[in-house]
């Protein structure tokens, strides 16, 4: 009788979790498409990718644009994202892109979209955007980090209820940055002998040709950004083979398409927190430098004249 009691209570307790956290994905789907994606009219530049972005292009200064990059974003969330901003907000009509040597590495594909922190981290935050195929395949591909992501949805509940504006869901943005590990980082870089495998991800490279193939159909520039790198890690020999592949296949696959490669960029040290992050500093001189590039070039109406 006191084991029947005890399974009996236990199932209770398991369902009443599954009816809060069905209740809080309700609650936040409904609630986020109240409050919508909606951005200013006047910004029509949609700036989208990983950390190298959300360090290093700042939105304050390049006052048309809005930084929805996240740091370990695959290209699946960009393309998430671009789709929404684009239903939202029709004014967008550019979106800035972060290409580097990294993004379309195999590797990547458990380091960041698989990775079950990640998902357990951005499942919460992208549902109402996924449709049930993308659902599907993080179901099939690693099911335990997306039951733990369903229930962290009561948590996201009240997050949403405290701060729910775009820039407050953790969707992206951009992060000024005092931190200064340049020093130790570059130490630590020279002691790294890991090679990353010269491969590229067929995942990210069908969510990355997904996000390009919607913006041509739906009249948005596409401009592919390489953020500053520091010296150091662009001497490293293995990193360089990174960059020949990346090169060979935007010549061979982007006809077309511009890439700003900004990789070699000369920055001062007092401008990177890290070996390839900028600080707020740089971010300030890079996105200057941005803005006035684009503006000289015409890439984009996206810049006030």
């Amino acid at each position: 009788m006191g084991i029947k009691k005890f399974v009996i209570t236990s199932l209770k307790f398991l369902i009443a979790v599954i009816l809060v956290c069905v209740l809080s994905f309700l609650f936040n789907s409904a609630y986020v498409n109240i409050r919508g994606y909606e951005i200013e009219p006047h910004q029509n530049i949609l700036i989208l990718g990983d950390s190298h972005t959300e360090y290093a292009v700042d939105d304050t200064i390049f006052t048309n644009s809005v930084n929805l990059s996240h740091s370990a974003d695959s290209y699946f969330y960009s393309y998430l994202k671009v789709k929404r901003m684009k239903q939202e907000n029709p004014q967008i009509d550019t979106l800035l892109l972060a290409f580097s040597n990294h993004n379309l590495l195999s590797q990547y594909d458990e380091r960041w979209l698989l990775n079950p922190l990640h998902i357990k981290s951005k499942f919460r935050i992208y549902t109402d955007l996924m449709s049930f195929s993308d659902f599907g395949f993080f179901l099939k591909s690693k099911p335990m980090p997306v039951l733990q992501g369903i229930m962290e949805m009561p948590k996201y509940s009240i997050k949403l209820l405290l701060k729910g504006g775009i820039k407050e869901r953790d969707l992206g943005s951009f992060k000024p940055s005092e931190r200064n590990k340049l020093a130790e980082n570059i130490e630590r870089f020279k002691k790294d002998s890991n090679k990353r495998t010269l491969k590229y991800s067929e995942i990210e490279k069908s969510n990355f040709f997904n996000i390009i193939n919607f913006c041509k159909k739906n009249d948005i520039t596409v401009i592919l950004v390489s953020t500053p790198i520091h010296k150091v890690y662009l001497s490293n020999e293995d990193k360089m083979k990174e960059f020949e592949l990346l090169y060979s296949f935007y010549d061979s696959k982007l006809n077309g398409v511009t890439f700003l490669d900004y990789s070699f960029y000369n920055i001062p040290d007092s401008c990177y927190q890290d070996i390839n992050h900028l600080n707020r500093k740089g971010a300030q001189k890079f996105t200057e430098q941005l803005i006035n590039d684009i503006r000289s070039n015409s890439y984009t109406s996206a810049i006030d004249k």
